[in-house]
């Protein structure tokens, strides 16, 4: 300890950039991915580094699937994570997550939105991992089981409470983006660039109201 006091300050500037967007777990965190899938060693470095070189804050959301099942869970298709449990986990998550994004925009900050993942079973916005065949069996000891997944064009069951959560509230103007965690669920090029392309528009429209 020591018996000098901080300096106080006459103003309440600091070097923030009063920018954030909520992302995804994985895409910060790869070892939080079904086994098998992460696609980098740590982070998603494209998104990561696009998102700092623009000055724009990052909020790690939590993972559903992690606080739900660990991290030794098996590979599931939409209509597993669909149960009311599951969907009660989600909500519960969206609603903190949405209370996040209440008390920054009150205190002044941009929360430009969401960065989902496509491909995933509950974090998909555009495409989510589904069964190939609606007659198949999910269910049981996987030994016994080869059931074949395909991404559908539908939402995933985190997505579709957050959603939810963020109309109740009335947040219109939250954008939910996204990015494919495999080449079958989008094109990541696509996708990154679309998310390029907000938030440099959004710093744009910030300068331009300076």
């Amino acid at each position: 300890m020591t018996d000098k006091l901080g300096k106080i300050k006459d103003t309440v500037d600091d070097a923030r950039s009063g920018r954030l967007i909520f992302i995804s777990h994985c895409l910060l965190n790869q070892n939080a991915c079904v086994r098998g899938l992460a696609s980098q060693p740590a982070a998603i470095r494209e998104l990561i580094d696009l998102l700092l070189d623009n000055d724009v804050a990052i909020y790690q959301m939590p993972c559903p699937e992690v606080t739900y099942y660990g991290s030794m869970r098996w590979g599931q298709v939409k209509k597993q994570y669909a149960s009311p449990m599951f969907r009660k986990h989600c909500r519960n998550i969206a609603e903190q997550l949405c209370d996040q994004v209440q008390t920054y925009r009150d205190n002044d900050h941009e929360v430009i939105g969401f960065v989902m993942r496509d491909g995933s079973p509950t974090c998909g916005l555009l495409r989510s991992a589904v069964e190939a065949d609606e007659n198949e069996v999910w269910g049981g000891m996987v030994w016994n089981a080869s059931p074949l997944q395909r991404f559908g064009e539908t939402k995933g069951v985190f997505t579709e409470e957050l959603q939810a959560e963020v109309e109740r509230r009335g947040m219109k103007d939250i954008l939910f983006l996204s990015l494919p965690e495999v080449p079958e669920a989008g094109s990541f090029p696509d996708r990154l660039a679309e998310i390029k392309k907000v938030i440099t528009k959004k710093s744009q429209q910030q300068l331009a109201n300076v």
